[in-house]
């Protein structure tokens, strides 16, 4: 799969532009995603890094992730919109935050990850038989 993906903030400073990795779409209920979007959880579209472009404004915050590897989140610094996660774990990809996408209709998560750290007010956790 090779799809052009564009998207950016709310307020049109930070703009970002890939190819869509044949990877699949989820929800992340990790307690990171939850405290850098402010909700249960986030909703994740994978790119190929070597074909991601993002403005030059774009605010990155560098922390442990739960694998013990360094992660990356990228923020607008004006309207504060999460656009992007990152981690060293998984080198030749990006993730952007769907609700980012200039059309996040394309958007369709087949799983979650971190289910067992979804809070008991966000029952969205996508089961999967694997």
């Amino acid at each position: 799969m090779s799809d052009s993906i564009t998207g950016g903030c709310k307020c049109g400073l930070v703009r970002y532009s890939g190819e869509r990795l044949d990877a699949p779409m989820f929800r992340c209920h990790c307690r990171d995603c939850q405290q850098l979007t402010g909700t249960g959880h986030s909703e994740m579209v994978p790119l190929l890094l070597e074909t991601f472009e993002i403005g030059a404004d774009c605010t990155i915050y560098r922390m442990q992730g739960g694998s013990g590897l360094a992660t990356y989140s990228g923020f607008c610094p004006t309207c504060g919109a999460p656009l992007t996660r990152r981690s060293e774990r998984r080198k030749d990809r990006i993730y952007v935050h769907a609700a980012s996408l200039d059309d996040p209709s394309i958007y369709a998560p087949s799983l979650s990850i971190c289910g067992e750290a979804a809070q008991g007010w966000d029952g969205d956790v996508i089961e999967t038989d694997g």
